[in-house]
């Protein structure tokens, strides 16, 4: 029977969480999209500026994503949207839905710890010229960091990547190694070493991560294709100032990577070549041409972009948590309801002085109660006290208590809510889901 208890209650918990989750869900989904479609007029107007200061700016989607509890759905016209979601919202519709995200996400854990296996069975290049000489110019922490990149050689034919947020790495095929020439592989390493610097990686694992998110939103790859196309041009830059390789010379290099070797497909990994589309390998090769700033002033957009991006993302999340709701709210305010479960009072002068609470126990003044009963005429033989229910967005919320208190005798109360496995989850969860 307790197993029966147990049930009952993780299927009205799923129930519940679906309800929750999907709700929120649809409404970041919606910001989102907002969001998505002016980042897109922005990237276009942009679209002749350097491609470095263009990477950052789909990093500002990343604060849509924690606009489901935002008060503005429930202001004037906002609050026919919730209306609407709340009216045609299902418990299966979250069970596919999630079903669907969770499935990602787990394929994207599952590579990537594929691959740090096949990481552990590499043979490490230990060649840290280039990386001494990208760290020459940055930050101690930059130093740091750069000096944490191991570099890696594979046997396969694939494309040169780097990944690795907290351990990053680059991979290069062993043919490459042993067949370029020692400017080749500076470039190629420079490169990789530009996504890893710049934070390409965290940005590609950002974009990712809202994929798996908005899964069923087309913007979302369009975004990711963007961000794709704009961190391989801003490499293309950064590399061709660092390594003062000519632009024909840069040109001959990617080529010829796409002729021997093809683009990886691991997840989240910033990959040296895509011959895979077309489109964005000859707009790499149309923007090589271009003429770019210096190495100093590539560093310097880097910088703003970044921190200006940085900027605007924290404004946004501050602005952000001051018009959201919390995550819960115990009420203070008292209701008593009759047995027709109409309510009588709520929270007045007189109903504070009748009843007051001592954590989740009821106290009555029979005096005080007898005037709030009299100046109410309340009718029949008991009155409903509610107290400390958890409220987590306006219309959804519970548990709390329920005290049955006779009319007559204000000594003879009874707790409705009893201390089952069903309230206890069902608490737990309005206050930590």
């Amino acid at each position: 029977m307790e197993l029966d208890k147990i049930l009952v209650a993780l299927g009205n918990t799923g129930w519940f969480a679906c309800i929750y989750w999907l709700e929120k869900c649809m409404k970041t989904l919606l910001c989102g999209i907002c969001v998505m479609l002016l980042l897109l007029f922005v990237h276009r107007v942009l679209q002749k500026k350097s491609a470095v200061l263009r990477c950052y700016l789909w990093l500002l989607l990343l604060p849509a994503a924690f606009m489901g509890m935002s008060r503005l759905f429930y202001q004037r016209y906002f609050l026919y949207v919730t209306a609407y979601i709340d009216r045609y919202l299902r418990a299966w519709f979250g069970y596919l839905y999630f079903g669907v995200m969770f499935f990602f996400l787990a394929v994207f854990i599952a590579r990537n710890v594929m691959l740090r296996r096949r990481l552990g069975q590499m043979p490490q290049i230990y060649d840290t010229c280039v990386i001494n000489t990208l760290a020459g110019g940055a930050s101690k922490i930059g130093v740091w960091y750069l000096r944490r990149v191991r570099i890696y050689c594979c046997d396969t034919k694939e494309s040169p990547f780097s990944g690795g947020i907290i351990k990053p790495y680059i991979v290069v095929p062993k043919a490459a190694w042993e067949q370029l020439d020692e400017n080749s592989r500076t470039v190629i390493l420079s490169h990789e070493l530009t996504h890893i610097r710049s934070g390409h990686i965290v940005l590609l694992t950002v974009m990712k991560l809202l994929t798996f998110l908005w899964w069923i939103n087309p913007l979302v790859y369009v975004c990711q294709n963007l961000l794709r196309e704009d961190i391989e041009l801003a490499c293309d830059e950064c590399t061709i100032a660092q390594t003062g390789i000519t632009r024909q010379g840069y040109g001959y290099v990617l080529l010829g990577m796409i002729t021997r070797f093809r683009p990886n497909t691991n997840i989240a990994v910033a990959s040296f070549t895509d011959k895979g589309d077309f489109r964005r390998l000859k707009r790499r090769i149309t923007h090589i041409g271009k003429k770019c700033a210096d190495s100093a002033g590539l560093s310097r957009q880097m910088c703003v972009g970044a921190a200006v991006t940085m900027v605007f993302v924290l404004a946004a999340f501050a602005l952000i948590g001051a018009t959201s709701y919390p995550r819960y709210t115990v009420l203070e305010e008292i209701y008593v309801y009759g047995e027709d479960l109409k309510l009588i009072a709520c929270d007045t002068q007189e109903v504070r002085d009748a009843f007051w609470v001592e954590g989740r126990t009821l106290h009555v003044d029979d005096e005080a109660f007898g005037r709030f009963l009299a100046q109410e005429d309340v009718a029949g033989e008991y009155v409903y006290v509610s107290y400390g229910t958890v409220m987590k967005l306006p219309g959804m919320g519970g548990s709390g208590e329920v005290v049955m208190v006779n009319v007559a005798d204000s000594t003879d109360t009874w707790y409705v809510s009893a201390d089952t496995i069903e309230n206890r989850m069902a608490e737990m969860l309005l206050k930590w889901l």
